[in-house]
């Protein structure tokens, strides 16, 4: 075929525009529009374009986005994957899956270990090597279903001026580098058009000491008719449980403004325990019986492991373990993924080489897509074996290599 892959040029801004608009029509986002974005947007600009040309006419393009991820306490490379958009001319003959298999190697090559998105369709990115990393459950309820506490709600106060942001990016820090793993590492271009929108607004808890220990951010959306409004947590970090009272409390005072809290939790965040009436409202899902429905599970993130060998010599372990397996990689887009891979876990770190031979504790295959899941836990190596999604000749190590491994569930507020 006559294709070339390669970095989008400045000139080219006005094709690639056009493109996005056509791939991803919508009343608010033009011509103009997609040129600011892609110039503009809060996660890169021209220097992460890619694009697809053939016979001297671009036919797709997508961003190859420079980022990185806290993935176990380490801010790790990776390559954010968005706006994926094909001529409509050029669809369903595997030009998404050849450029983006370019994209892979070019983001190899710029030392990028990794690769996160938001899909249009999960199995297509399946199919090249991605695995689902996260998950959130969205209750929908009446602010005071939220746990009041006057005490802590009094703590709470809203974000003005610098040191308050500041106070906020530190928060954010240090929750995603010790608290939660999936996180972005974000930049100041990203703090600085993340959240500042007139329908946005942003909270700090301030603890005993005087220090911030938690924020959230919520959206209003008065955009709607007035019987349907509500207001939505878009983010909320804590460094402690007051904090976490705090912003509970905080929330559930809205309700003389707001008939409904849209509230997004962590999985491991036992949010519906903390609710006086864990209950959707009545017939906006199907019940089972006398079971009732209590909240919708949000699937988004998708992550892949780029480079085996070099991701793994990154990912920290959750204690000390001392054990060696021999690893292979189905990996279909990067032979270079394959192995066989001998991997030594030592201490809080892993050591990977290729394997020539010896002993072992034991043989583990898999896809590529499970190692991912696996890498920024979204599942654990026991759920991958008994899932059918990975096969383990000694099962007895299983637990030790969980217990390595473990880090809390994927979480990332960011969309790209």
């Amino acid at each position: 075929m006559s294709e070339t892959f390669r970095p989008a040029r400045p000139d080219e801004i006005d094709d690639v525009a056009r493109l996005e608009a056509h791939s991803f029509p919508a009343p608010d986002r033009g011509h103009e529009w997609w040129e600011d974005f892609l110039l503009n947007g809060p996660h890169g600009g021209i220097e992460a374009l890619w694009a697809a040309e053939e016979r001297g006419r671009l036919v797709g393009a997508c961003q190859l986005l420079w980022m990185r991820q806290w993935i176990g306490g380490v801010s790790m490379p990776v390559m954010g994957l968005g706006s994926v958009a094909i001529a409509p001319t050029h669809r369903k003959r595997g030009l998404a899956t050849r450029l983006l298999i370019a994209g892979f190697e070019h983001a190899r090559e710029r030392g990028d270990v990794g690769s996160v998105l938001y899909p249009f369709r999960a199995s297509f990115y399946e199919g090249l090597g991605y695995g689902l990393a996260g998950e959130a459950h969205q209750y929908q309820v009446p602010p005071s279903l939220l746990p009041d506490d006057k005490q802590e709600r009094m703590r709470v106060r809203m974000v003005d001026g610098e040191d308050d942001e500041a106070a906020m990016r530190a928060i954010y820090r240090e929750a995603a580098q010790r608290l939660q793993t999936g996180q972005l590492d974000r930049t100041e271009r990203n703090w600085r058009q993340s959240w500042k929108r007139d329908d946005l607004a942003a909270v700090l808890y301030w603890g005993e000491s005087g220090e911030a220990e938690g924020y959230a951010i919520v959206r209003y959306r008065a955009d709607l008719p007035i019987d349907r409004r509500f207001i939505e947590l878009e983010e909320r970090v804590w460094l402690s449980l007051p904090a976490q009272r705090g912003i509970y409390a905080w929330l559930s005072s809205l309700g003389d403004q707001w008939r409904e809290v849209v509230y997004r939790a962590h999985p491991e965040e036992g949010f519906g325990d903390r609710l006086s009436e864990p209950r959707l409202p009545l017939l906006s899902a199907p019940s089972w019986g006398l079971w009732f429905p209590s909240a919708t599970l949000l699937r988004g993130p998708m992550f892949r492991v780029l480079d085996v060998p070099a991701a793994l010599a990154l990912r920290q372990l959750a204690g000390n373990c001392d054990m060696t397996l021999v690893l292979e990689v189905q990996d279909e887009q990067i032979p270079e993924n394959r192995g066989p891979w001998r991997v030594h876990l030592d201490g809080r770190r892993m050591e990977v080489e290729p394997y020539t031979g010896g002993h072992v504790d034991a043989t583990m295959r898999l896809p590529v897509d499970t190692l991912s899941r696996i890498f920024i836990g979204a599942i654990a190596p026991w759920q991958a074996v008994a899932g059918g999604l990975a096969t383990i000749d000694r099962p007895a190590v299983i637990q030790r290599l969980d217990q390595a491994l473990a880090v809390p569930k994927p979480w990332m507020f960011d969309r790209f």
